[in-house]
C-alpha cells in the first residue's frame, strides 16, 4: 500500500552485540579526542626496605595484545609500615603505540620473606577514564593541564597489593587493593631451583633487625 512504511526487525542477538561494542567504541572515541591524553605508564613499586625483585610485568590493551614491562628490583616509597602517602619515582616508560590498558598481570619475588607471588587484575572503565582525563593542575605558580595517566603497582610482604594513579602535579588517587596469590613453582618459575635474588645489603639488615610489619598494608 503507497504510503506504508516497512518495519525492519532485526534478531535480538545482533541487537545485543551491537549493545555490547557501544562501550568499546566509546572508549576508542575517548583515546583520540585530541583534548584527552594519548600516552599512560605502569611501574611497579614496594614500602622502604622491602624490596621487590619484579620477574614479569605485562599489560593487555584494548587491541588484545600483551606488553611487557621491563623492571627489576623496586622500592621506592618513602616508609615500611602501611602503605605510603607521599609520591613514588616514575621510572615507568611511556607508552604511545599502546591502547588502553584492560588487564595487568605481574609476578615478584618478595626478597624480605622471601615468596613468589602473581598477581592479575582487570582494569575498571573509570581508571581507564582518569587515565586520559585532563584536569588543571597548580605547578610551580602556573595552572597547566595534567593527565593521572602514571600508574604504580604497589608490591608488599605477604602478597599485598594496591593501585595508583596520578600525573603531573595532581594528587595521587588510590582505585584499588588486593591480595597476591603464592606462584606454586617458586621463583623463575621454578628454573633457579628455590634461589631467590639476595637483598641490598642495608635492607637485609633493616629486616634482621626490625622484622616485617605485615598486617600494617591493610589498612
Amino acid at each position: 500500500m503507497k504510503g506504508q512504511r516497512t518495519i525492519k526487525r532485526y534478531p535480538l542477538c545482533s541487537l545485543l552485540l551491537l549493545v555490547a561494542l557501544l562501550p568499546a567504541c566509546a572508549s576508542e572515541r575517548l583515546a583520540s579526542a585530541p583534548d584527552l591524553c594519548s600516552h599512560w605508564s605502569v611501574v611497579v613499586v614496594a614500602p622502604k626496605y622491602m624490596e621487590a625483585w619484579v620477574e614479569d610485568l605485562e599489560v593487555k590493551d584494548d587491541r588484545g595484545y600483551w606488553v611487557q614491562i621491563p623492571q627489576g628490583v623496586v622500592s621506592g616509597l618513602g616508609q615500611t609500615a602501611g602503605w605510603d602517602n607521599g609520591e613514588w619515582y616514575s621510572g615507568g616508560p611511556r607508552l604511545d603505540s599502546a591502547g588502553a590498558p584492560m588487564e595487568v598481570s605481574v609476578r615478584w619475588q618478595s626478597l624480605a620473606e622471601p615468596q613468589t607471588y602473581k598477581w592479575r587484575f582487570t582494569v575498571p572503565e573509570s581508571m581507564r577514564q582518569a587515565l586520559v582525563k585532563k584536569e588543571p593542575s597548580l605547578f610551580r605558580g602556573k595552572t597547566e593541564l595534567a593527565c593521572r595517566s602514571d600508574i604504580a603497582i604497589g608490591v608488599a610482604p605477604g602478597g599485598r597489593t594496591i593501585v595508583w594513579i596520578a600525573g603531573g602535579a595532581l594528587p595521587r588517587v588510590e582505585v584499588m587493593r588486593g591480595k597476591a596469590e603464592v606462584e606454586p613453582l617458586g621463583p623463575y618459575q621454578g628454573f633457579s631451583k628455590g634461589k631467590y635474588r639476595p637483598m641490598h645489603e642495608l635492607a637485609r639488615k633493616y629486616v634482621e633487625e626490625h622484622g616485617i610489619p605485615y598486617g600494617s598494608w591493610d589498612h
